[in-house]
């Protein structure tokens, strides 16, 4: 029974992971294929940049439709999302218009929010606790597959048949997609019919205060990043004079430390603890961020850094996912959604600051300032976040009520 059990599983996790490789395609081939995009439509290219960060606002939705799954069940949201998303993409197809494509754009997104929660708080209903670091862990490789395996394809798509070509192939895959996972999921884990709106959710956060703390940790992860992050193309570019296909090649080094990460906490979360895997990995990334600066010297010592830089941040980030799904797991897809708009609340915060750095005090600011951030991360992570069990001892809160 428990072979069968597994083999059940793994199939679930080949199509969970799939679905999510189209989606995390869909919502990262847009930044370097942008110009593209402004091409095909015949705009500025600031117009889809425009686009972007109008899409990237949609981040801070996900309190809203994230926990969705807790209403109305795990499975009906997955697949719910997934059509949507479908949808999102024949629309510009049908229409190949500016205005349209920035609706595509927040559909892909919001359903990038509502699907990642329900996702993570079905697997975290249905593998155990001493085994779900290593099974979401394949499910965050879809992460740096929409780098190393969908932007080729997406190229190629566009070099045969235009710019709308990858949306129609997204749309049919995500929609064969769907109709697998409606198969192989079962009907059961349901959510437990809480926060189904804003003064549920609100009821959910306020009675366990160790969601302000993940909310807070995972704020202060994705600023730090992020701060480092938006600049490391103008630093690589003035340090070392890189071409445009240079600097491609340093992006898919950072895909393979993103794969690396992912495959690395997947096997030592389980094996060696979350919080203690993720503690050491957060710390030698923070001691990184303050080190990058110092390996301008040469191209090799500076790619070296940020594949060490990414491959920490990943496995920080991937190794932390089940950890969150456990700390009230009376309401998963509530904790999830809300670290998914905390993230992206830090993202929105490193982007706008990661620049104003750079031009005052260059990449040494960048990179302490990010050392900085991230050890305050590390220090709410220590002190306040913890698995159920201890959170509830911590706080003395009784369960919540069931309606």
């Amino acid at each position: 029974m428990s072979e069968k059990r597994n083999s059940r599983l793994a199939v679930q996790l080949t199509a969970l992971t799939l679905a999510r490789l189209f989606l995390n395609t869909g919502l990262r081939m847009v930044y370097p294929f942008a110009p593209e995009l402004s091409r095909g439509l015949g705009v500025p290219l600031a117009s889809i940049y425009r686009l972007i960060t109008l899409r990237n606002l949609t981040g801070f939705l996900s309190p809203l439709f994230g926990p969705l799954s807790e209403k109305y069940g795990r499975k009906p949201v997955i697949l719910g999302s997934l059509a949507v998303f479908s949808l999102g993409c024949f629309l510009i197809v049908l229409w190949p218009a500016y205005w349209p494509l920035g609706a595509t754009l927040a559909i892909i997104s919001i359903t990038k929010v509502i699907f990642d929660p329900a996702m993570q708080a079905y697997l975290g209903d249905t593998v155990s606790y001493d085994r779900r670091g290593r099974a979401l862990a394949i499910t965050e490789l879809a992460w740096a597959g929409a780098i190393l395996a969908g932007a080729p394809l997406v190229s190629l798509a566009i070099q045969r048949q235009g710019w709308t070509a990858p949306f129609l192939w997204m749309g049919l895959l995500v929609t064969g997609a769907t109709l697998w996972l409606w198969r192989i999921l079962p009907h059961s884990g349901q959510g437990l019919g809480q926060a189904g709106n804003w003064q549920e959710i609100w009821r959910v956060v306020q009675t366990y205060p160790v969601i302000w703390a993940a909310a807070l940790y995972i704020f202060l992860v994705m600023t730090a990043n992020e701060i480092l992050f938006i600049v490391y193309g103008n630093w690589m570019e003035s340090s070392f004079s890189l071409s445009l296909t240079s600097l491609g090649l340093a992006t898919a080094v950072l895909g393979g430390a993103e794969i690396t990460g992912e495959l690395f906490a997947g096997w030592s979360v389980d094996r060696f603890g979350k919080r203690p895997v993720i503690l050491i990995t957060g710390l030698l990334n923070a001691l990184l961020y303050a080190l990058i600066p110092f390996t301008s010297n040469t191209l090799t010592a500076a790619l070296i850094s940020l594949f060490a830089v990414f491959l920490t941040f990943e496995t920080t980030v991937v190794g932390g996912v089940p950890l969150l799904t456990e700390i009230v797991p009376q309401a998963r897809g509530v904790v999830m959604s809300v670290a998914l708009a905390a993230g992206a609340l830090g993202r929105t915060v490193g982007s706008l600051g990661g620049p104003a750095i750079w031009e005052n005090a260059g990449m040494i600011g960048n990179g302490l300032v990010a050392a900085f951030i991230m050890a305050i991360a590390l220090i709410v992570l220590a002190t306040q976040i913890r698995e159920a069990d201890s959170a509830a001892r911590e706080f003395q809160l009784d369960p919540l009520e069931l309606e």
